[in-house]
């Protein structure tokens, strides 16, 4: 199982078929380790990064294509850098 907090809120789980992606409410972990809330379900990271980048800049007030652009960039990179050490971690290349 591969668990990458994405923030205090979100938290990408792998069990190695499924992706999900999990909005965190705080209470204990349920079986297998996965964050107790919200959960979506995805075929590849990219997909729930994808959806997650929407879901937590959904409220940020974009002032131009420039400033949206860089944080669309800033953020998949933070991102992808996450992911590729917790699949290196796992073994998983």
């Amino acid at each position: 199982m591969i668990t990458i907090d994405l923030d205090n809120k979100f938290a990408i789980v792998s069990d190695g078929e499924v992706i999900k992606l999990v909005q965190k409410d705080g209470r204990k972990k349920g079986k297998g380790g996965t964050p107790s809330g919200r959960k979506w379900w995805f075929m590849t990271y990219g997909q729930a990064i994808k959806f997650y980048e929407k879901e937590v800049d959904a409220d940020k007030p974009i002032h131009s294509l420039r400033e949206l652009a860089k944080q669309i960039d800033s953020g998949y990179k933070r991102i992808e850098i996450m992911v590729d050490q917790k699949l290196k971690e796992a073994g998983i290349e």
